[in-house]
């Protein structure tokens, strides 16, 4: 052994040999290090979307941005660029301290670990911020589609009534209404609570998308109905009250009444009469009648179909009007007319009902007529009708009410003289009012005409009250004419 140590050859051999084995080493350490570096490459990540913070959406609106998403160019080890999440790559624009207006922002980012940035595309972006407004509008309600044949759609009840748009102060001056829309698929019953949701549109029914709309849905009843029509509602009576009663109010639950049917059955109808039966009234004072109320022929139903109706009595008094002018009608063209008799033209009358409508009668309340429709020149006795308010009835109904009424024709004028140097006699024109004549003491009086026709009495002309007729009953008003005479 120390012979080989003493031989430089054998030396140097052996510290080349521990040269090799250290560079060996050396490298073999700092291998991983270098492959590290040969392993890393890059990645392209498109429409990573952009994110807003710090935005006061109670104050502003966005109305543009000129870019939603970038591109990112990304470097990192191919198993962390391989197995990271793309919503791991986060870009946001920071809006805490955004004006009104036009505003030039960067674009922050952060990428998941071990990657880096190489490009982002674009690096910035350009937002438009306004003043957010809000605004009230009546909900409206929009039908697609039909119900079910023969039937119709009517108003529909929303719940609210009202909703608030919230948009940028150019935008919401667009809005037109706020509405929601029903899909009609043929039904026959109403829809009830039906939840819609609701949407801005302008002048054109283009929705606004970016309304924003509180409450965002209301709740619909919409009446799906056969045709209807609302009446109003007449009441006739029939029955007899005791005979110390009178009628003083009828006061019907409502005043109208709702007939469904087709087109057809309905196109006739403008009234609705009732009869209301006054024979269980035994009694004064108020009582509360059920008046069934049955559907009109050719139409389905009636609503309601039972009313109630409060009838109130009293015990009858009577009351004498005196001083009742007397008016002519029907005074043929070409004819004057006058009352002969009575010579006050006027009649004293004596009515019967209950007190309360007793004492707010007076002479204004009631029409006397005296009707020569139809009769030539000559004297007549004529019928007079008297018209009186509702439950009003004259005390005597079969008091003879004539009125002798005297009818003249113009006179003929007398020829004028035609002077020498006239060629012509002139003829005064008539005049075109009428001449009411007083008759001359000495003029023969004339005879009355013998074939004067009988005069029909007519309906009252008072006013209905509720709705309700009267009828010829005790203590009901009507209109009394007496008989004809001469």
């Amino acid at each position: 052994m120390d012979k080989w140590m003493k031989n430089n050859n054998f030396n140097k051999i052996l510290a080349l040999a521990f040269a090799i084995i250290l560079w060996t080493i050396v490298h073999v350490d700092t291998a991983p290090t270098s492959q590290t570096t040969v392993n890393k490459e890059s990645k392209i990540i498109e429409n990573v979307k952009i994110e807003v913070k710090g935005f006061d959406e109670d104050k502003y609106v966005i109305t543009s941005q000129d870019a939603v998403s970038v591109r990112l160019e990304v470097l990192g080890k191919k198993s962390d660029l391989t197995y990271k999440f793309s919503d791991a790559y986060k870009v946001w624009i920071d809006l805490s301290n955004i004006q009104p207006g036009d505003t030039t922002l960067p674009l922050h980012y952060s990428l998941p670990s071990g990657v880096t940035l190489q490009d982002i595309n674009p690096n910035e972006v350009n937002v438009r911020v306004e003043l957010r407004n809000t605004k009230s509008f009546p909900v409206s309600i929009v039908t697609k589609g039909k119900p079910a044949a023969g039937y119709q759609v009517g108003a529909p009840v929303i719940d609210p009534a009202e909703a608030q748009v919230t948009l940028a102060s150019s935008e919401l001056s667009k809005v037109s209404k706020v509405q929601g829309t029903i899909e009609l698929d043929g039904e026959s019953e109403t829809i009830k609570d039906k939840k819609l949701k609701l949407y801005a549109v302008d002048s054109s029914g283009n929705e606004i998308k970016d309304a924003v709309i509180e409450p965002s849905a209301v709740t619909v009843d919409l009446p799906v109905t056969m045709p209807f029509k609302s009446l109003p509602l007449d009441i006739s009576f029939t029955g007899q009250l005791p005979g110390a009663l009178a009628l003083s109010r009828v006061l019907p639950g409502q005043d109208t009444v709702t007939v469904y049917g087709t087109e057809e059955s309905l196109a006739g109808l403008s009234s609705y009469e009732a009869t209301l039966n006054l024979s269980a009234i035994d009694s004064a004072g108020t009582k509360e009648l059920k008046l069934e109320l049955p559907a009109p022929e050719g139409t389905v139903k009636i609503e309601p179909a039972v009313l109630n109706v409060s009838v109130v009595t009293s015990e009858v008094a009577e009351k004498t009007i005196d001083n009742i002018p007397i008016k002519l009608e029907g005074v043929d063209n070409g004819l004057s007319a006058r009352i002969t008799d009575p010579a006050s033209k006027a009649v004293a009358l004596t009515v019967s009902g209950a007190p309360a409508l007793l004492n707010q009668l007076d002479k204004n309340n009631i029409s006397v007529v005296a009707d020569v429709v139809g009769l030539t020149a000559g004297n007549h006795a004529v019928t007079l009708h008297v018209s009186l308010p509702r439950f009003i009835a004259l005390a005597n109904a079969s008091q003879r009410l004539t009125a002798t009424v005297e009818l003249l024709a113009p006179a003929t004028p007398e020829p004028t003289a035609t002077p020498d140097n006239s060629s012509a006699a002139v003829t005064p024109e008539p005049s075109t009012e009428p001449a009411f004549v007083e008759e001359s003491p000495t003029a023969p009086p004339q005879s009355p005409d013998t074939a004067e026709p009988t005069v029909t009495p007519t309906p009252s002309e008072g006013v209905p009250e509720n709705g309700a007729n009267s009828g010829a009953l005790n203590g009901v008003g009507n209109n009394i004419s007496s008989t004809d005479g001469t």
